[in-house]
């Protein structure tokens, strides 16, 4: 009888390193979801650090960026070939322009020192095409400081005496008649500036010279060559997905 009794209590309990029962599976598969899940999660996070990393970085690249360069919007005709100026489409009572899409959008550098043949920004009053007088930033070309002489014969741009090669005068813009000025001495701390569009541009030739206290930055090469591509992302945000023209 003893025997019997153990044969079937062998039968019912199986020795060590036998089969697995259903306790044992479940516990293992709950062991494994708990593992997959903390892969996915820990996946997921390293995702959203890198999202935030990455943004991050380019918030402080802007921040550094804007504390050295602003952006402006070229308007009118007076620097033309160099750049595009949007048209002006009509006149807030105070006699601001009013201006559309197609100007170009540079880049202006708040801390480099103007030098003789560079595109600056300058803030001052000046008179709009209805003879108005407005405030507001203006774009032209530096051809002479304090002390220097400046003179104009025939379309050709004299400094101290010596005539000054520019190439970025386009001579069907610069008519020989209507492009004379007279011997003029420049103050000293001031800036004579003139547009490449010398058929059409308000500049020190109407309105004297510049103080160079008033210069808001100066055009750096590389955005008169990168200005395609910043103006038309500036024309896709501020003209394409608003429906401005």
């Amino acid at each position: 009888m003893e025997d019997d009794e153990q044969y079937k209590k062998s039968k019912e309990e199986p020795e060590c390193g036998g089969a697995f029962n259903g306790g044992n599976v479940k516990y293992l598969t709950t062991v494994y979801d708990s593992l997959y899940g903390k892969e996915r999660r820990s996946v997921t996070n390293a995702l959203l650090n890198i999202i935030i990393a990455f943004f991050c970085v380019v918030l402080a690249v802007e921040l550094i960026f804007n504390s050295f360069f602003t952006g402006i919007y070229v308007v009118n005709v007076s620097m033309t070939p160099t750049f595009t100026g949007a048209p002006v489409t009509g006149y807030y009572d105070d006699g601001t322009e009013i201006y559309g899409s197609g100007g170009d959008f540079i880049y202006v550098s708040k801390t480099a020192k103007p030098d003789y043949g560079d595109v600056v920004v300058v803030y001052r009053e000046t008179t709009n095409s209805r003879g108005q007088k407005v405030k507001g930033n203006i774009i032209k070309r530096v051809v002479a400081f304090g002390g220097d002489t400046v003179e104009i014969k025939g379309g050709v741009l004299i400094v101290n005496g010596n005539e000054v090669d520019e190439p970025y005068v386009d001579p069907s813009r610069n008519t020989p008649l209507l492009n004379n000025y007279g011997e003029h001495t420049v103050k000293e701390g001031c800036m004579f500036l003139l547009g490449d569009n010398r058929n059409e541009s308000t500049d020190s030739r109407d309105n004297g010279d510049y103080p160079q206290a008033n210069l808001v930055g100066v055009v750096p090469q590389w955005s008169i060559n990168v200005k395609s591509f910043t103006t038309a992302i500036y024309t896709f945000f501020n003209y394409t997905l608003t429906g401005k023209k």
